[in-house]
């Protein structure tokens, strides 16, 4: 094939080709496909394939171009991609053909292409890792949470103290207006039947709003009472409520004192130990491998984000343009989940944008690199890795693995290829990271079950 390509840039991702095949080419083709379309020739008057060629020529004309036609472009097109080195990433748009037999053969091919750059070095990535301490108070604490899961709610027939648990229904206003009209989505704060509560005497430790529950001390069963508070200037759970006054109309439901079982070897069978000294040596080694893994999860979040730093190139404009919708959607969804109204999101329009962009763009320099880190490692996903992920999956759905198997589309297949591909690409970057072990990081101790709960909604005991 005597063929001509001329390469235009039009940019870091895209390419012009030019492309003139001679007319001896284009004629040959023609050539070649009349004598394959005479070799399968039903003409009547003659057998199979034994028609003369001008008759075919004369009745499958159209096919005979249209064949050429395709055939011709086709490799031609993929020539100019394999001789240029190029890695299109969409179909190309093809312009100006011009195709005849007897002439000479011109068209143009616009294709955007994966993006050229130097790879970063992946490997000695600075990473800092929690040194893994477990002390005997920490195996306590777990302890008592095991107690506290166990734990018994008896029903009370007293008034309510510090530290019990009680459902309680409510309607509650501000100025007369349920707190829905300052806050749609504050449903749960305005009106609830036989919400469950921990009762805290101290307003900073109440999970529902800081002195709500403060105010049941000394309420029995039954009761009717008014609750009045004024939420906090920081208000996580409802922001558009920080600092409003609200009258709350409570009747007070069951009353339930909580119960924990005695500490003894007989506790540590219910938790499948021989005896109490087992069951804390358990628990140390399963805090050490929990500890273990949240370091090494630090760890390749690390070298993921200094890695995604690193790259900085241009990315082809469409998927840009494709990924910034997701990103948009991601941004409105999580702002709305917030209790932003539309109204804010439409002022927010061009801040959303911006920040929607610079993620699309950081999203595609990740998915380049760490693809091409990939081919570089020859790191490969088996069928058997993807099908184990997916069993997984329908496992915490309770479907079928199978059956679920089937329901999935080759879409699916490859999404989940890329994501095990993604974390091998990660757990490289981890594994060879240059690793500063430092002090874990002081937790604040948890004193109370309800603790690093949602403090916006209340929480049920059996």
């Amino acid at each position: 094939m005597n063929l001509k390509v001329e390469l235009i840039d039009l940019g870091p991702c895209k390419k012009q080709l030019r492309f003139e095949l001679p007319t001896e080419d284009v004629d040959a083709a023609f050539a070649t496909t009349t004598k394959q379309f005479q070799k399968q020739a039903n003409l009547s008057g003659y057998r199979k394939g034994k028609a003369p060629i001008e008759k075919v020529q004369a009745k499958f004309a159209g096919e005979i171009e249209g064949r050429v036609r395709e055939q011709l472009l086709n490799d031609s097109y993929h020539k100019g991609i394999e001789d240029n080195k190029l890695r299109p990433i969409l179909n190309p748009e093809v312009e100006e053909v011009n195709f005849k037999k007897g002439e000479t053969l011109t068209f143009i091919v616009t294709v955007e292409i994966e993006p050229a750059f130097d790879l970063p070095d992946y490997k000695g990535l600075p990473a800092e890792r929690p040194k893994v301490e477990i002390t005997d108070q920490n195996v306590e604490d777990a302890i008592e949470k095991l107690r506290e899961g166990r734990a018994e709610y008896q029903d009370q027939d007293r008034e309510v103290k510090d530290g019990d648990y009680v459902n309680v229904s409510f309607t509650a206003t501000s100025d007369g207006k349920p707190l829905t009209e300052f806050s749609p989505t504050a449903r749960g704060m305005t009106e609830q039947k036989n919400m469950p509560l921990h009762v805290h005497a101290k307003a900073k430790d109440d999970h529902f709003i800081p002195g709500f529950t403060q105010k049941l001390v000394g309420a029995k069963k039954d009761d009717q009472l008014t609750v009045e508070v004024t939420f906090p200037d920081e208000f996580h759970a409802q922001p558009k409520l920080e600092g409003l006054k609200a009258n709350y109309k409570v009747t007070v439901g069951q009353v339930k004192e909580k119960v924990l079982p005695k500490l003894d070897d007989e506790f540590a069978k219910a938790w499948e130990a021989d005896s109490l000294e087992k069951l804390r040596n358990g628990v140390r080694e399963d805090l050490e491998a929990n500890q273990k893994g949240d370091a090494n999860r630090l760890v390749r979040m690390q070298a993921r984000k200094v890695y995604a730093d690193k790259l900085d190139f241009e990315v082809p404009e469409s998927l840009q343009q494709q990924q910034l919708h997701t990103e948009v959607d991601n941004i409105v969804r999580s702002r709305r989940a917030t209790g932003e109204t539309e109204e804010d999101i439409e002022n927010a329009k061009d801040q959303i944008t911006a920040e929607a962009n610079a993620a699309a763009i950081d999203s595609l320099r990740w998915f380049f690199a760490q693809r091409q880190i990939a081919e570089g490692e020859k790191l490969e996903v088996s069928r058997e890795e993807v099908v184990r992920v997916i069993a997984m999956q329908a496992q915490q759905m309770g479907k079928d693995p199978q059956q679920y198997i089937k329901e999935l589309a080759e879409n699916d297949f490859r999404r989940i290829q890329g994501r095990i591909l993604e974390e091998k690409v990660i757990d490289l970057m981890a594994e060879h990271a240059t690793i500063t072990e430092v002090e874990s990081p002081v937790k604040e101790e948890c004193t109370d079950e309800d603790c690093g709960k949602d403090h916006s909604h209340g929480h049920s005991h059996g």
